[in-house]
């Protein structure tokens, strides 16, 4: 939750999707919408911070086919590891304008 808070000043609609919610009380001051599923959240985004763990169920999760439920032109920012970003998926997707950058 500290990436959220972070980006609190810069006075941006927040939104996230995690295992667990966050408390309301921190729902409410920092202004955030809850998704509970990313592809829910991938769809009203303009830039995505990835802030996971590298795991069996994370390895090549920005693949094609998420990728392509990602608003046309959005950002992704992978902050987490690089092997939770399919690369061939990525550059293509960059080639079509499908990701703005990354």
């Amino acid at each position: 939750w500290a990436v959220l808070r972070r980006l609190k000043p810069f006075d941006v609609r927040l939104h996230y999707t995690d295992r667990r919610r966050v408390p309301e009380e921190l729902e409410q001051e920092l202004g955030l919408t809850y998704h509970p599923d990313v592809e829910s959240m991938l769809q009203v985004c303009d830039v995505v911070t990835i802030n996971c763990p590298l795991h069996p169920g994370t390895e090549h999760m920005f693949n094609r086919d998420l990728i392509r439920k990602m608003k046309r032109g959005a950002y992704i920012v992978n902050t987490a590891r690089g092997k939770i970003c399919d690369r061939d998926a990525i550059a293509e997707a960059l080639e079509e304008g499908q990701l703005a950058g990354y």
